[in-house]
């Protein structure tokens, strides 16, 4: 059987109809099969399948070999939950959770998407938002195409960062909504230094989901070549899904003896298992190798200090324009980034 993006079992009906119009809306090839070998058949080529509750039961009892990116479809959720475990497979109800078929089509299984860097600070003050700042102000340098989301609800806005606050655009607040498929946001971001920004505004708090994060972050993957996320420390369930999505987390963690056990608890908090560390400001006697070991997670890169650097964010200027030693440091941590290997 010839690979195809999506491989759909479910027979006609509005299960089969709702995951092949969500796959057309991502432009990814699909097919739907109606019996088990044709499941069988391209079960282990396809990037994604789509199994409806009614072939649920089924297709456990042809003990197919795992595979990533299995998802139960349908509407009885109750029937797709009692088969979840088995299949290793995620389950989508319908028809409430249809919005939630382009977020995951538009996730990792679908081609040409932009990785995702998350920048997390080990505590407060370590310089988080400036890194990331930074990566996507030089991810953009030249032809390149990056965007920085901000998802931290009490940061004030990323835009301040990098002076931005008074650049037309929409912000979060107009974004809150999104659901699923959204098309290209190039053309209603601010943009500073060729970086679309997605920042929160001044004003009365908004009520930010799991949901519009999603779909946002799928629209900016498709559109650029990095997106760089500012989740903030808080636990909120936008930061969250920013975690769940991106590619490579990158824990910020100063070099002294509170702010590593700090950081360890950002880890444990957050469940970073996965997540890499970058050093800042080592006290004396104290190793990037003491560092890693003490939270339990690589160190992959040093940043040094760079007076210049608090100044310049508050004044507002955008971090290439100030601390060449910093931005020397983070050119390599983005060759790393960019790369996916281990430098």
């Amino acid at each position: 059987m010839e690979r195809v993006d999506v491989l759909v079992a479910a027979g006609p009906g509005d299960t089969q109809d709702a995951v092949l119009a969500a796959a057309a809306a991502q432009e990814l090839t699909a097919r739907a099969v109606t019996n088990l070998e044709e499941l069988a058949a391209g079960w282990r080529d396809a990037g994604a399948v789509f199994i409806a509750d009614d072939l649920a039961e089924r297709v456990v009892g042809r003990a197919l070999p795992h595979r990533p990116d299995v998802f139960l479809v349908g509407a009885d959720e109750r029937a797709l939950t009692a088969w979840s475990a088995p299949l290793g497979a995620r389950v989508i109800g319908l028809p409430a959770g249809a919005a939630w078929l382009g977020v995951v089509l538009g996730g990792d299984s679908a081609p040409g998407l932009a990785p995702v860097v998350a920048v997390v600070g080990g505590a407060g003050g370590v310089g988080a938002s400036t890194l990331a700042g930074t990566l996507a102000c030089l991810a953009a340098t030249g032809n390149g195409r990056a965007a920085l989301v901000d998802a931290d609800l009490v940061g004030g806005g990323i835009d301040l960062l990098l002076g931005a606050e008074q650049t037309g655009g929409w912000r979060w607040p107009r974004l809150t909504g999104a659901q699923g498929h959204v098309g290209d946001l190039r053309p209603y971001l601010p943009v500073v230094d060729g970086v679309s920004l997605v920042s929160m505004a001044r004003g009365p708090a908004i009520d930010l989901a799991r949901d519009p994060m999603a779909a946002i972050l799928g629209s900016l993957r498709r559109g650029h070549d990095l997106v760089v996320v500012d989740p903030g420390r808080s636990l909120t369930a936008a930061a969250r899904e920013s975690l769940r999505l991106a590619t490579r987390i990158l824990v910020v963690v100063q070099g002294g003896i509170r702010a590593v056990a700090a950081a360890r608890e950002v880890v444990r908090a957050h469940q970073l298992e996965s997540a890499e560390l970058v050093l800042r400001r080592a006290s004396p006697g104290i190793t990037a190798a003491m560092v890693a070991d003490a939270v339990g997670l690589p160190v992959v890169a040093e940043l040094p200090d760079d007076r210049r650097l608090p100044a310049a964010a508050e004044r507002g200027l955008p971090p290439l324009r100030a601390g060449r030693r910093y931005q020397r440091a983070c050119r390599g941590l983005l060759a790393r980034v960019m790369g996916g290997g281990d430098g």
